[in-house]
């Protein structure tokens, strides 16, 4: 790449195309803030922006990048922090070098093995019985390392003897799952002994009837 590249990536950012030898990862912007710079291309004015992604690859733990790249106006009103996947392009010699890739869908990633607080099968074989209420939910573009699709919850917990209390958490949903999924059902679950956050939904006993 000579001088000129490197002035003009600087300024405008880092383009996926730019990005060789990438690994194609998913990516959650977590931020997203205008910078003073744009660049007009087809009469359309684009801003550089600096992102923060927290980016998940396959077999390896989500971590924090950021990357400045151009967008319009309009697009940047379309993103909510936290919220918004995007498919990104991660340099494999360097993995902090990130660009988002705004023309490819988010792609489906396998979790590292041991990501999270404790494993699903841990925490249903040792937890303590309890409730919960399905408040929100959606699909995280990610499997477990078993390859069963991962969602995000909000869940009411409702530990036996205790206060209900609310948490977001991800858990495995396997196909045969798929009906119990809809706000407002009650299900059982494990939580585990010392963690509170750490539910994981008993789809098994939700099939029995339990």
């Amino acid at each position: 790449m000579g001088i000129f590249s490197k002035i003009k990536e600087s300024v405008a950012g880092t383009d996926a195309g730019s990005i060789q030898n990438a690994r194609i990862g998913r990516g959650v912007i977590m931020g997203a803030q205008v910078t003073g710079n744009s660049i007009t291309t087809g009469g359309i004015e684009q801003h550089v922006c600096l992102f923060q992604v927290e980016v998940a690859l396959d077999d390896t733990p989500p971590y924090q990048a950021t990357c400045r790249q151009r967008l319009p106006v309009w697009q940047l009103s379309q993103i909510q922090p936290g919220q918004t996947m995007v498919a990104v392009r991660v340099d494999a010699a360097d993995p902090s070098r990130v660009a988002i890739d705004w023309e490819t869908p988010p792609p489906s990633v396998r979790m590292a093995q041991g990501a999270g607080n404790g494993s699903a099968a841990e925490i249903l074989a040792t937890g303590l019985p309890c409730r919960v209420i399905i408040q929100q939910f959606q699909p995280l573009n990610m499997t477990n390392p078993a390859g069963v699709p991962m969602f995000a919850f909000a869940l009411t917990v409702m530990p036996a003897g205790g206060q209900p209390y609310m948490i977001q958490v991800g858990n495995p949903v396997p196909n045969e799952a798929m009906p119990f999924l809809f706000p407002g059902s009650q299900l059982p679950a494990k939580v585990a002994a010392n963690e509170p956050n750490g539910v994981v939904i008993d789809w098994a006993a939700a099939a029995r009837g339990e």
